[in-house]
């Protein structure tokens, strides 16, 4: 019997030998920093590679009042927590006191640029890879992996202060998004159903792709239909979307037009697409990126630093 080891290196050397170079689009290609905190320097070394999108995954201790940022539960490291590993370097970033590459007057570079008017109909695309004034926004993906949402959401909301007292959140407010320099994107275990029907908020939910055209029911027994003004990025998993693979070989013929289709209906609606679940440590991930370029997606959700280089150049 064939030993496991012996399988996957088979499986990688196929993939080696299969994988091609990274395409060069004629438009900015999205990068998304999944599972950022994983990371030997969180939110940091995604800057440095230019990613302006980083995930952390959150549990509410609510006798500590704190999120502990980790994967599962097991893997909590009690010094690592949402405010030292991703809020403060965000600051610092913004306030001009890590990277010459986001200077200190950036924020207010983008809130003061003439471009930047509020709109009721948002072009989230031109927001998340051109910025205003030359400044590429910065995003804050959260997961709630707390399975306490509803309760937690909040807690993680008011940790948000520092960022809301200086104006720099991308709100909706008045039936307009204003933009910021940062958006919050609440995905996984965050209550859509109680951020929907809000008419002020400066926070925004990772929406469904492939499910757009469905609705959110809330415990009232209201219903909201998916849009721009709540969806500025709709994710799926790679390997559920039909005629998938598990990102170890390069895509099957029929896949993308199942991905074109998917990606098709979240601009529709005016959002952003990002597939998640590529294997990060498969060459043939390559092949799986440049498919999901061709077929229009916007970001690439990548735990590899060096794969923005490889598509964008330093940015």
């Amino acid at each position: 019997m064939l030993s496991l080891a012996f399988c996957a290196s088979f499986v990688l050397l196929a993939s080696s030998a299969l994988a091609t170079s990274p395409i060069k689009p004629n438009r900015t290609v999205l990068f998304h920093s999944h599972n950022d905190y994983k990371q030997p320097r969180p939110v940091y070394d995604a800057f440095d590679h230019g990613f302006r999108s980083f995930e952390s995954d959150l549990w509410w201790d609510k006798g500590a009042g704190k999120f502990y940022v980790a994967h599962t539960i097991i893997t909590i490291d009690h010094s690592k927590t949402f405010q030292t590993q991703t809020l403060d370097r965000v600051m610092k970033i913004l306030e001009g006191d890590y990277s010459s590459d986001y200077k200190k007057d950036a924020p207010n570079k983008f809130l003061n640029d003439p471009d930047n008017q509020p709109t009721s109909e948002p072009d989230w695309y031109k927001y998340y890879a051109e910025g205003f004034g030359g400044v590429r926004p910065i995003q804050l993906l959260l997961e709630i992996k707390s399975n306490d949402g509803e309760t937690s959401w909040p807690h993680l909301m008011d940790q948000l202060q520092p960022l809301r007292e200086r104006g720099w959140l991308t709100k909706w407010e008045g039936g307009k998004i204003h933009y910021g320099p940062v958006i919050v994107v609440g995905t996984g275990g965050t209550p859509a159903d109680e951020m929907a029907p809000k008419t002020s908020r400066d926070y925004f939910f990772d929406c469904p792709a492939g499910s757009l055209n469905g609705t959110i029911q809330t415990s009232s027994g209201s219903s909201f239909h998916f849009n721009s003004t709540l969806c500025p990025m709709s994710s799926a998993s790679y390997i559920n979307v039909p005629d998938s693979n598990l990102g170890l070989l390069p895509p099957p013929r029929k896949a993308p037009a199942q991905f074109h289709r998917e990606i098709v209906e979240t601009h529709h609606h005016n959002s952003t697409t990002r597939f998640y679940g590529v294997v990060p440590f498969a060459p043939a991930r390559i092949d799986d990126f440049n498919m999901l370029i061709q077929q229009g997606s916007d970001w690439i959700n990548s735990d590899v630093m060096s794969d923005q280089a490889a598509y964008n150049g330093r940015s």
